[in-house]
């Protein structure tokens, strides 16, 4: 039992005691008077040992109430911080994003200026395909070539072709019976080189029984881009229809009366599905390359 409610339990007692004496000493109006005021002193008493009762009990409480709102402040605190922080990581991400954006943008149009500078440096080149192995003397392959050229494209040239070089595709050489090597030719002319790659275009070059194939020499991403069109080129070949693949990665259709230019092979796929395919077949086209 604790102090204050023995504290209590002494006033009951002593209230009852004194009232039992004034009961037995005082007439009637005497002893109301002083019961009533007796009740009054042992209610402020009353009053006094429940306000302390209460504060004492409610102490725990509101030190309890006192750590959980300065938990509360700190976690706020914090949270705080870590909202500044994440907005700033936010700033710097966002700005590191569109950074990087750019970069890239600024990089694929370095790499398509490079690839077009290789292009260019290459548009006096030819490639020669289905030339045989070992065909040309050893040490002298420009003279070959030139020699070839002139002998084996009609009244085209008067005399051989100037050209500043000429070689063997750096790559591995063949085993018997598989495809020879390609031969680079640098022409001195670009006129010439347009000459033969048109002429090339109209009549069939043979050497030694072999059906010679003439193409632009192009870089290894500008002949990806080129051999997208592929599937597209046959399918249009099969059923007739002029196109010709423009440099430098554009395909051009005629068709329906119509001259169409397609950017990718994917735009000119669906204009295959889409407009040409189920028509019936006409007589092969001709495929030409810039």
């Amino acid at each position: 039992m604790s102090k204050k409610e023995s504290e209590t339990k002494k006033s009951s007692h002593t209230l009852s005691a004194k009232v039992a004496n004034m009961a037995t000493t005082a007439n009637t109006d005497d002893f109301a008077m002083m019961l009533s005021t007796e009740m009054e002193k042992q209610r402020e008493h009353f009053k006094e040992d429940m306000s302390a009762l209460i504060t004492t009990s409610l102490a725990p409480i509101q030190a309890s109430l006192a750590n959980f709102h300065e938990m509360v402040k700190t976690l706020e605190q914090r949270v705080t911080a870590v909202e500044t922080t994440v907005g700033a990581n936010f700033d710097a991400l966002f700005k590191a994003e569109k950074a990087i954006s750019e970069l890239q943008t600024l990089n694929a149009a370095l790499a398509d200026r490079i690839d077009d500078l290789e292009n260019r440096s290459r548009r006096v080149n030819l490639r020669i395909i289905n030339v045989p192995e070992d065909s040309e003397p050893k040490g002298d392959i420009v003279a070959f070539v030139s020699a070839l050229l002139k002998d084996n494209m009609g009244n085209l040239f008067t005399s051989p072709p100037e050209l500043e070089r000429a070689h063997r595709a750096l790559v591995q050489k063949p085993k018997n019976g598989q495809s020879p090597r390609a031969i680079i030719v640098a022409f001195l002319r670009f006129r010439d080189r347009e000459r033969v790659l048109h002429w090339a275009r109209q009549n069939e070059v043979v050497f030694q029984g072999h059906t010679l194939r003439f193409y632009p020499d192009l870089s290894t991403q500008l002949s990806k881009k080129r051999v997208g069109f592929k599937n597209v080129k046959a399918a249009l070949y099969q059923k007739g229809i002029q196109f010709r693949l423009l440099y430098p990665a554009r395909l051009r259709v005629t068709y329906g009366g119509e001259t169409l230019i397609f950017d990718t092979p994917a735009d000119a796929e669906t204009f295959y599905a889409q407009k040409v395919e189920g028509t019936r077949n006409s007589p092969a086209a001709s495929e030409h390359e810039d």
